[in-house]
């Protein structure tokens, strides 16, 4: 006899990463200007907020690089006319949890000259881990199945002949997160790092792993 379950295996984690997408925004008449403006905000962030905080320039990693000229729309004339350049630098920075750490780095952010828009989510570093545990539970849950499936049937199970498995398909970030609103929000405030840190904790990050696993039963 052929049984087919699917077996589910859900779990919630505690996040144990900060990820911290920052993006560089800086807008000049000229190419020029505006190259030279763009890297220094950037090397103004390395040099305030890496180094202070024990970090390596390397330790930021950019996605994203562009300089573009900008336009905007005259009504008078129903065309489009130059209107500048925009420096546009989309990076991120990976770091264990750390209140503390999080805390002074978001007030210190908000304190910088053309601070640049910054959102703070929380991850988890070991995803391998995470899997193995999520697919032990599915493959339980659907042996589980089987072996109720069988014993009403009055059969024995076997074994499990085959198993489907489809990649991991679940966010492995929390769905709270910071945005450099807040952190702007909270320089007006005196103690803001130890407000940050007394009042904001990061939601678990629960995640699910399905299979399809195909059993065999006999008679007793």
């Amino acid at each position: 006899m052929e049984i087919i379950v699917q077996g589910k295996g859900i779990k919630y984690f505690s996040p144990d990463e900060v990820i911290l997408d920052i993006n560089f925004i800086t807008k000049k008449n000229t190419y020029e200007e505006v190259l030279k403006e763009g890297i220094k905000d950037v090397e103004l962030f390395i040099k305030e907020i890496l180094i202070k905080n024990d970090f390596k320039k390397e330790d930021l990693k950019t996605r994203n690089f562009v300089i573009r000229e900008e336009t905007k729309y005259n009504q008078e004339t129903n065309q489009y006319e130059p209107n500048g350049y925009s420096f546009n630098q989309i990076a991120s920075l990976k770091f264990d949890y750390d209140k503390e750490l999080l805390a002074n780095m978001m007030v210190s952010i908000s304190k910088l000259e053309n601070a640049p828009r910054c959102q703070i989510n929380f991850g988890i570093k070991n995803e391998k881990e995470c899997q193995r545990d999520l697919l032990a539970m599915a493959y339980q849950d659907a042996e589980d199945q089987a072996k109720a499936i069988a014993l009403a049937s009055k059969k024995t199970l076997k074994c499990c002949q085959k198993v489907d498995f489809k990649p991991f398909t679940t966010d492995y970030v929390s769905q709270a997160g910071i945005g450099s609103e807040m952190m702007r929000a909270e320089k007006a405030y005196y103690g803001a790092s130890q407000k940050i840190v007394n009042t904001f904790t990061p939601e678990d990050i629960c995640l699910s792993e399905t299979l399809y696993c195909l059993w065999i039963a006999e008679d007793e």
